[in-house]
């Protein structure tokens, strides 16, 4: 709706007046207010009849809110983006498998989209805080997780540290609470292929994992052009070679024994 190539009707209101501009902000600078018809609101800077410079945003559906700068009627540099999870009495009920709507972006935006452009020759950060507490901390491209970055979970205090591409991870380290950790390639946000846990001690084992898809009962997309959602997958890990710490050990002791 507010980065729409076309725009809804609405009427604007100027800082200062009571009246509705009559040309709308065509070639309108300066600061003003639009009311959409959708129920949005935007109040801002207006150049030449754009929204640009600094404003809010406001989303009636939903209640999503955005606060920061614009460029061509687009968000463009520095800003934040809250996500509600507000469900108006004409909305179709939500989907009981999605997860929650919410959270809070904050970061650089680029025509619209969180992060930079796929040929920008620097990377854009941000940090996006879900609405389970899970936060992820880094490098953004065309609205998605790209280049560097550390995504934490609430719900183990574990931590994805690595490389990301098109929203995943695909390189890294998984870091345990208690300092353990495992380093490799991901697929799926989850270890594939050869890799080394080091563990808090020091020691080290090398293995391989591998992927095994679930059966699911889900039906496809109708759309067969929509993305396709991760299959969900089962890990196992085939150890290799270990290396013990001087003075140290790969298994612990057995209970009565020194």
């Amino acid at each position: 709706m507010g980065d729409d190539e076309t725009e809804p009707k609405y009427e604007l209101y100027v800082k200062g007046c009571e009246q509705p501009r009559e040309e709308g902000s065509q070639k309108f600078t300066g600061q003003g207010k639009a009311l959409y018809l959708t129920g949005d609101s935007y109040e801002g800077t207006f150049v030449e009849g754009l929204r640009a410079g600094r404003g809010v945003y406001v989303f009636k559906k939903f209640g999503d809110t955005y606060e920061g700068k614009y460029e061509e009627n687009r968000k463009h540099g520095f800003g934040k983006m809250s996500y509600g999870s507000k469900i108006e009495e004409d909305d179709e009920p939500p989907d009981e498998n999605a997860p929650p709507r919410g959270g809070t972006y904050l970061g650089n935006f680029t025509a619209g989209q969180r992060g930079c452009k796929a040929n920008a020759v620097g990377p854009a950060e941000g940090t996006f805080s879900y609405i389970n507490g899970d936060v992820y901390a880094g490098q953004w491209r065309e609205g998605k997780k790209h280049g560097n970055g550390t995504y934490a979970f609430a719900k183990d205090n574990t931590q994805l540290i690595g490389e990301w591409q098109e929203g995943k991870m695909v390189s890294g380290k998984w870091l345990f609470p208690n300092g353990t950790f495992y380093c490799g390639k991901f697929r799926y946000n989850k270890p594939f292929g050869k890799g080394v846990w080091v563990f808090k001690n020091g020691n080290q084992r090398t293995g391989e994992y591998t992927q095994k898809e679930q059966t699911t009962e889900e039906e496809p997309p109708e759309d067969e052009a929509a993305p396709r959602p991760d299959p969900k997958v089962w890990c196992q890990f085939k150890p290799g070679a270990s290396v013990a710490v001087r003075g140290g050990t790969m298994f612990h002791p057995i209970a009565g024994t020194v």
